[in-house]
């Protein structure tokens, strides 16, 4: 790298590290819910405790320290991995899982964990506030039910050249979706991203390449970061996911993206197995985590060898039967054409169906769970919810009694 490019890393990796944390959220109960503002001082000495509760998932810290980061093993794989057909590549993987044990948390493809801590937690607060129902702000903007978010991961120029053909069938059922890039991997056909912003599409970092050094150690990422970073923002991009979802949240906390979909709400089968057991956006830091909530196409057709859709409309219904969110993580480098691409659209059918389902891209899903978690519920004298803070006029409040996830 030339000397003028190290200087110019530095210095926006030092603007970074010089981020105020002024647009950290807030993942405690008191916040998820947006009960009434004048319920807090009543359960003030719940909400410092719960918070903790919801990280311990969300952070994934019921993982042993070693767990949470990339496995070693990693590295030698990377060296060799362009050395593999990738056919028998896929087969190896398929393998490597099948042998690894897997474990009992979190339950795959359903976790309750942290949506049943969610609803106790609210149910005892209601009585400790003496009420059997109360108000509360809504999950999504305009009283919608849940949310439905479409990305893609491009893995390389097959994977391009296949865009414009889901894109196309996306719109045909009325979606938008964005797509993540390896910034570094292979060449990126600038014009094509251009097409399809114009047409109502996002695109996001897919970190630099799939080499696995970016969170292998601190002095990589110290290097590769702001590389990643100058690269993603000259190019407009203000959403991460990191290469094969290998992660480290302290690290990922630190990058200058506006949100991250690197975690699974439950993954056993990635390198890097885990999962927030959340189906709802939470904050990492100052960025806004959206987990993927759907099995990636890889998952099911490369490593378990089964048909995505047996799997993706039960997941699907379950989320949308909690009003969460359902994210994708489709690649079109697997489910771009034949048969994969008709699965793909037998999901884009079924999703299509849902009603009062709010479609979405992550900006905008970032954009609302940074405003809601701004936001003030007061309810007056005579029972009549309203709310305040930017945004508001998109929130609605909505009873406790109506809300899936509160039942």
């Amino acid at each position: 790298m030339a000397l003028s490019a190290v200087i110019e890393a530095d210095r926006v990796s030092s603007a970074l590290c010089d981020q105020p944390p002024s647009g950290a959220g807030h993942n405690d109960a008191f916040s998820f819910w947006k009960l009434p503002h004048d319920w807090k001082s009543a359960l003030e000495s719940t909400i410092a405790e719960s918070k903790a509760v919801a990280e311990y998932y969300l952070f994934e810290e019921y993982l042993a320290r070693e767990d949470r980061r990339p496995p070693s093993r990693m590295q030698a794989y990377y060296r060799i991995k362009n050395l593999i057909p990738a056919v028998l590549r896929h087969r190896l993987n398929s393998a490597a899982v099948r042998m690894r044990g897997r474990r009992d948390f979190p339950h795959w493809p359903f976790e309750t964990a942290l949506t049943d801590y969610w609803r106790d937690w609210m149910q005892l607060s209601l009585r400790s506030v003496n009420a059997t129902d109360g108000w509360h702000i809504g999950f999504w903007p305009d009283g919608l039910k849940c949310c439905i978010v479409l990305t893609h991961d491009v893995e390389g120029p097959l994977g391009m050249s296949r865009m414009e053909r889901m894109a196309d069938l996306e719109e045909r059922y009325n979606f938008r979706s964005a797509w993540n890039l390896p910034l570094s991997q292979y060449e990126i056909d600038w014009k094509l991203i251009d097409r399809l912003r114009l047409r109502g599409f996002e695109f996001g970092a897919h970190g630099l390449c799939h080499d696995g050094r970016l969170f292998r150690s601190e002095s990589d990422f110290s290097a590769l970061a702001p590389i990643l970073q100058e690269l993603a923002h000259s190019h407009g991009l203000s959403g991460f996911r990191a290469p094969s979802t290998l992660r480290r949240a302290e690290w990922i906390g630190k990058l200058s993206f506006d949100f991250d979909c690197s975690f699974s709400d439950s993954d056993p089968y990635e390198p890097q197995p885990g999962g927030t057991c959340s189906v709802f956006p939470f904050f990492l830091a100052n960025l806004v985590e959206l987990p993927y909530t759907m099995p990636q196409d890889h998952t099911l057709i490369h490593l378990l060898r089964r048909s995505p859709t047996q799997i993706w409309a039960p997941k699907a219904r379950w989320i949308e039967s909690l009003g969460g969110m359902i994210l994708t993580l489709v690649h079109p480098d697997y489910c771009g054409s034949g048969r994969n691409l008709k699965e793909y659209e037998t999901l884009l059918k079924q999703l299509s169906e849902f009603e009062s389902a709010w479609r979405a891209l992550p900006s905008e899903v970032s954009s609302w769970w940074r405003r809601r978690d701004q936001m003030k519920l007061t309810v007056d004298g005579d029972g009549t919810p309203s709310i305040e803070g930017p945004g508001s006029e998109r929130a609605v409040a909505r009873m406790l009694s109506s809300e899936p996830l509160a039942r």
